[in-house]
């Protein structure tokens, strides 16, 4: 497999001069330069069939994200580039915006010519200082180089809440108001920031972005699947001996990437979570799945933000997985939501009293619950699927 976003080894922050060496910012330039260069970007990214890197799991086509923005008759639009990472289990974000800092800003920059966007963000969680660090100083030299060429860029740090990356959330905070998701009365390419159209994308599918332009559709296409190609950042924690962020191509089975992580064999595990904490437990016969988001959906699970945590049998058992991870869930709820603050509750004293039945009805609730956003789908996503997985242990 070729990195088309990260270098393997690299310790230090990169900087200008070193991305530039690696051809960081001919993309920018060359869409700059072309007469076409807004469809051009949007035909470049439509052609690697680059798909979203966010939390949400849901991988949608970004071309036509980005399309409907710069269709918009508004000539006031943004982008938002979201770092807020609010995934216990992910550390992918964090681990670009300060080693390759320069690979998203480009991306964002990218984003920002091909929807018409004159200002824009980097919405970084305020406990990342490394992060928050790397990003203001690559900004810095991006300046001074005259690299934004009249786009405003701020960084703006983000409350490290369970729900403030959340797309709406992100817009709310920008308004300086409580960082909390909004009824979705219309699409934020429609009416986000201000009022405006606007853009909210993860910092992982920005520095694909610039990766694109810069090493050619064709590259992203050569790895991955028909359906997901390309390579995605995997944070792999838990039990094993190598944790850390890896960037595999789409279509990986699990078990390789924990593999490489050095996780235990199959025998010796009690599950695995492939998208965070709020996917659906996966049984140690299952790590075959390949690594895309139809595949892990079809069976019931998520890739969620690509934050697959493994859990040895001598680390815990179900019944106090089930318990603990529910009232995490639970507490991460904003409260907004009546259902969702009633429902994640019972589902945890469920589990916590030792009642799947009863854990089992309100998780149902849950997931099919219309609240802001979508933690509470992935709370009972988790549920629901540790209860079909492990039938064996709940009929005790």
């Amino acid at each position: 497999m070729t990195p088309l976003l990260t270098e393997p080894g690299r310790v230090t922050r990169e900087s200008l001069a070193e991305y530039r060496e690696a051809g960081g910012y001919r993309g920018l330039a060359e869409a700059r330069a072309r007469v076409d260069g807004r469809a051009w970007v949007l035909g470049q990214v439509r052609r690697a069939g680059l798909r979203g890197r966010g939390g949400s799991g849901e991988g949608r086509p970004v071309a036509a994200t980005w399309a409907r923005v710069a269709r918009a008759t508004s000539p006031v639009r943004y982008v938002i580039a979201n770092g807020a990472e609010t995934s216990p289990a992910s550390r992918k974000d964090r681990h670009l915006l300060s080693l390759y800092p320069h690979r998203v800003l480009e991306g964002l920059l990218i984003a920002a010519h091909a929807v018409g966007a004159a200002e824009v963000f980097l919405y970084i969680r305020n406990d990342a200082d490394e992060a928050l660090a790397s990003a203001e100083a690559a900004l810095g030299e991006a300046r001074a180089a005259g690299l934004l060429e009249g786009v405003a860029v701020r960084v703006q740090p983000a409350a490290p809440s369970a729900v403030v990356g959340e797309a709406s959330a992100v817009v709310d905070a920008l308004e300086g108001l409580e960082g909390l998701p909004q009824p979705k009365s219309a699409p934020l390419e429609s009416i986000g920031l201000r009022g405006e159209p606007t853009v909210v994308t993860n910092v992982e599918t920005l520095a694909a972005a610039a990766g694109v332009l810069r090493l050619g559709p064709e590259q992203f296409l050569a790895q991955g699947v028909a359906d997901c190609p390309g390579t995605a950042l995997f944070t792999v924690s838990g039990d094993v001996a190598a944790p850390g962020v890896y960037e595999v191509a789409y279509g990986t089975p699990l078990r390789e990437l924990l593999r490489m992580a050095g996780a235990p064999p199959a025998g010796e595990l009690l599950a695995v979570l492939p998208g965070g904490l709020g996917s659906g437990p996966l049984r140690p016969d299952e790590l075959d799945v390949r690594l895309t988001y139809e595949a892990l959906i079809e069976i019931g699970s998520s890739l969620g933000p690509a934050a697959v945590v493994v859990i040895a049998l001598d680390r815990t058992t179900l019944p106090n997985l089930a318990a603990e991870t529910s009232a995490y869930l639970a507490a991460g709820s904003c409260g907004q939501c009546n259902g969702c603050r009633e429902s994640l509750g019972q589902v945890a004293q469920a589990f916590g009293a030792g009642d799947p039945g009863r854990a089992r009805q309100w998780a149902e609730v849950a997931l099919y619950g219309r609240g802001n956003c979508a933690h509470p789908t992935g709370a009972a996503r988790f549920a629901l699927r540790l209860l079909q997985a492990f039938p064996e242990v709940w009929s005790k």
